[in-house]
């Protein structure tokens, strides 16, 4: 399954949540071996620009509930919990099946 992670960032934190992040995916890569990938909104949200935030996205590939269920420990552990605007919000996804293809008659 696939993990997504979004949340917001004050402009005044983002320098140091930044750092959180990277000290965050050197924790998820250590204990599971899984790297992350962070991102920003692209277009700002009336909240963003209200609040002077950005919204940012953690995004993690091919994980496992066990993961998921460390992740949180594991953003407080790095500071990164304390520098955010609100919560954390998780998302987990995984791919749809694709249906058998029909065997192709014989002529």
């Amino acid at each position: 399954m696939d993990c997504y992670v979004y949340y917001r960032v004050s402009s005044r934190h983002a320098d140091a949540a930044r750092a959180a992040v990277t000290q965050l995916f050197a924790l998820t890569a250590a204990r599971f071996g899984v790297a992350g990938h962070i991102q920003w909104r692209a277009d700002a949200s009336a909240n963003d620009i209200a609040n002077g935030s950005t919204t940012w996205m953690e995004r993690y590939d091919d994980v496992d509930p066990a993961f998921v269920a460390a992740l949180a420990s594991m953003a407080a552990e790095c500071g990164l919990a304390a520098l955010l605007e609100g919560e954390r919000h998780v998302e987990c996804f995984v791919d749809i099946p694709t249906p058998p293809t029909p065997p192709t008659p014989c002529a």
